[in-house]
Formats: C-alpha cells, structure tokens, sequence
C-alpha cells in the first residue's frame, strides 16, 4: 500500500498502525500530531515520539509505560498534575513537577523533607497535602505566606507565633491555644487584639502590655502598633511613660516628633 494511503487510512483510524508489519519513525510522530493519545497504539515509543505526543497531549503520559526523564520533566512543566499519570517518575521529574506546582506533592508517596519544604516554598497551602508536616516545614510554608496556618491541623507553638508576628489576623486561623499562649501572641503582636477584642479581657491585654513595655529591647514597631491601635481605648501614651523601659519612652518621643 502506498505511504500516502495509508497516511490516509491513519489519519481516520490511529490505531490501523497496529496492523503495519513495519511502521516507521514518520508514521508514529504522523498519528501522535494529530491526537497525543494515539501513543497507546504505539510499542516503545522512542524519545521524539513520546516528545510530540506530550506536546500535543500532556495527559497522553498516562499511556507510556517507559517515560524518558526529559520527557517526563518536560511533561510536568507543562502540566503539574501529570505527576499522577506517570509510572515509577525518576526523583527528577518529581523535584521538577513540585517546583512547577507545589501542589503536586499530593502524588508523591512519603515525599522527603527536602522535597516538602520544596513544595512550601513554591505554593505554601501545598501544606494541606502534606500528613503531619515538620516544624520545619510549617515554618517555611508560615514565612511565604503567614494564612498558611490555617491548613495545618496541628501546629506547634513555635509556628503559630511565626504567623501571628507576621500578621495578627493570623489568630482567626488558630483554634487551638490556651492563655499562656494568648499572651506570647499580644506579646508578639499587638494587633492580634483587633480580632479577639469582643472575647479577651482587656486586664489580661494590660498585664502583657506591662511586661512587653519595660523591656529594652522592644522594637519599634510593637510601640508604634500599641499607640495606633484604635480598638485598644486606653492613655496610652501615659502608660509608656508611666511603665515604659528607657528604650520604650525613647520610642514614644521619636514617635511623637514624626507626627
């Protein structure tokens, strides 16, 4: 039968290929350009052909049994959740499909610790597709982005003080904590009292406020912070004077200066 008949025949029926005693290089990328998914009519794909399926067709991974590493990292960079369809990836493919999409740690079996701090740092709420993550981990997926506390089921103290400092909203996301601990965070952040105000007592504010104020090494932020919180109805400029660390009154002059 003559090339150009049996293009023909391929084109409206791929997997006539199957029937050709020899089927050469040009008849395998022939059927793969037109649909990528034609590559399961395909015995051992080589590398060009499983190129130009994947092109056209990422999802036509699912189909190649022996996936090339190149391909493969070519595949995940153009679809993340191709991971999934690919068998056995190489360690490769799968640092390649975490990079493109953080995400794709869900289809990673007991993924590594390097390779989940990986995906924290890429996409953090890929922390919600990670079983019991390390503090390491919750820390790094915290410091790209504080809300990433509010997918992680139990966080330690340590993680929920790194987004609190971050940004007091942060307490919204936190469910689990005692008073003790209260206290660190309006020690750490002064405006996580904007979103529990209806539901603190304002002597247990008052009480951290006294202590956080005499250090000397409060920073100038956590003063300025106190002196605008507008939720927080108190003197408080009488009250650096009056239980303020050098440092703290300092701070309150410089503030009072720029105004």
């Amino acid at each position: 039968m003559e090339k150009e008949n049996i293009l023909l025949k391929l084109k409206s029926n791929p997997e006539y290929i199957k029937e050709l005693s020899e089927a050469d290089e040009e008849l395998k990328l022939f059927i793969v350009k037109n649909n990528g998914n034609n590559i399961k009519y395909i015995k051992n794909p080589s590398k060009e052909v499983q190129k130009e399926a994947i092109k056209n067709t990422p999802l036509s991974i699912q189909y190649i049994e022996n996936v090339n590493e190149e391909i493969g990292i070519l595949c995940v960079r153009t679809l993340w959740n191709s991971l999934e369809l690919i068998n056995n990836p190489s360690e490769t493919i799968i640092e390649e499909a975490v990079q493109t999409k953080g995400w794709a740690i869900q289809f990673v079996k007991n993924p590594s610790e390097k390779l989940q701090i990986l995906a924290v740092s890429k996409d953090y709420d890929a922390i919600k597709y990670i079983t019991n993550p390390s503090e390491i981990v919750q820390l790094k997926a915290i410091e790209n982005y504080y809300a990433a506390i509010r997918f992680i089921k139990n966080p330690t103290l340590k993680a929920k003080i790194k987004s609190i400092k971050s940004n007091g909203e942060a307490i919204n996301y936190i469910s689990n904590y005692d008073l003790d601990e209260l206290k660190l965070f309006i020690s750490e952040n002064i405006n996580v009292v904007k979103y529990i105000y209806e539901s603190v007592d304002v002597e247990t504010v008052v009480e951290v406020l006294m202590e956080k104020v005499k250090d000397e090494t409060i920073e100038k932020k956590y003063i300025e912070d106190f002196l605008e919180l507008e939720i927080l109805e108190m003197d408080k400029i009488n009250f650096i004077r009056e239980y303020g660390s050098k440092n703290a009154k300092k701070i309150l002059v410089d503030y009072k200066l720029s105004m």
